[in-house]
């Protein structure tokens, strides 16, 4: 999940390196409800759905409006993303998370000992990367497993969150042909399928927020796969009000929410300091709706 200024997937290489509680969490989530559309209508309470925040977001904006990150707190799960030790505590509610871009470097930091302490889970931001090896790029599925293996085998819960980047890496196994779409090779290739290995998939949805005929069908195609290979994943779709460094009005980033929330359970969402008025409009818009 990026940065803003940089490509939005699910990456924001600020960290070289996702959670306290998340074990309990997702046992206790069990086989995920589906909520059609007709009953959801417009309404998301931010207390109903997951949230993703990276830690610096969650600082800020929780400063600037308290209220309603005791809302986003009262919700099933809010992930913080950790990058390094130290910082103001989090609130008891939040659950502390490391990223990380592949394998080899989940597996570096645990040899050295350098995976924050706390951290109960570790997210695979698998993207195409100069420090991601090419190998994990062209065969991400295979690679998410060693991932996820390497999580479990040292008592962390893993997370999966690969980009949709992975469908352009040359000599891949499988990646977008002339006809297609990134989203829809993402899908042919069946890259949700991973969620098979993780309690959590984030489907990276943000580069599409705006075209929400695009948007539906990635987010939605993508969670029947994940779901098919795992009923009881919990699926994050990501959301900014900055995709791919673009200011896109926080009433379509609501219409992109209210659109995708039937096939999800959470939102991962990434900010920067001048766009956070606009998240906050975001949030409250929800809280509101």
């Amino acid at each position: 999940m990026n940065r803003i200024s940089k490509p939005v997937r699910m990456s924001r290489r600020r960290a070289s390196g996702v959670m306290a509680g998340l074990i309990a969490l997702v046992l206790a989530v069990g086989s995920w409800a589906p909520v059609s559309a007709n009953t959801m209508g417009s309404q998301i309470s931010l207390s109903s759905v997951y949230w993703i925040f990276y830690r610096e977001d969650f600082d800020h904006l929780r400063a600037l409006d308290p209220g309603l990150f005791e809302q986003i707190l009262a919700s099933p799960g809010t992930y913080i993303l950790e990058h390094s030790v130290g910082g103001p505590h989090l609130p008891p509610e939040a659950i502390p998370t490391e990223i990380f871009f592949s394998t080899a470097g989940l597996q570096a930091a645990i040899d050295q000992h350098q995976v924050v302490p706390g951290v109960k889970a570790v997210a695979d931001d698998l993207e195409m990367l100069a420090t991601t090896p090419t190998s994990e790029q062209q065969n991400p599925i295979p690679a998410m497993k060693g991932f996820a293996d390497t999580a479990d085998a040292n008592g962390y819960q893993p997370i999966l969150v690969p980009g949709r980047d992975l469908m352009l890496v040359p000599g891949a196994v499988c990646s977008r042909q002339p006809v297609e779409t990134i989203s829809l090779a993402y899908l042919r290739c069946g890259l949700p399928k991973a969620a098979a290995y993780a309690p959590i998939y984030v489907i990276q949805a943000a580069p599409v927020e705006t075209h929400l005929g695009a948007l539906r069908q990635l987010v939605k195609k993508g969670a029947a796969q994940a779901r098919k290979a795992n009923p009881h994943v919990i699926i994050f779709a990501t959301l900014s009000v900055s995709p791919n460094g673009a200011d896109v009005p926080y009433t379509a980033v609501v219409k992109a929410a209210v659109a995708i929330r039937p096939y999800i359970q959470g939102f991962a969402v990434n900010d920067v300091r001048s766009a956070d008025s606009r998240m906050i409009d975001f949030l409250l818009a929800l809280s509101q709706s």
